[in-house]
């Protein structure tokens, strides 16, 4: 969030939790772009499938992958969820 609002990017940039699939989110909020990160190879795979499967559903929705910085490799989301209960 610091580094959104920091950019001028906090009227553009909506974080949210929802359930249900991902591109069934975007469509309800009229969202074009979905930003996945990467970590490792295999999640691009995982990720690419997932891609793929999304433009079957909403071919006008447009999926970007951004790298982690070596710094983040190793972080999970699982472990953080974790971390967090």
């Amino acid at each position: 969030k610091q580094e959104i609002t920091q950019n001028n990017l906090q009227d553009k940039v909506i974080v949210e939790k929802f359930e249900g699939l991902l591109v069934d989110f975007a469509k309800k909020n009229s969202a074009k772009i979905i930003v996945r990160g990467l970590r490792a190879v295999s999640d691009f795979e995982y990720e690419f499938q997932m891609f793929g499967m999304n433009s079957k559903l909403e071919p006008s929705i447009q999926t970007i992958f951004l790298p982690a910085s070596e710094n983040n490799h190793f972080i999970a989301s699982k472990l953080v969820k974790e971390i967090k209960n």
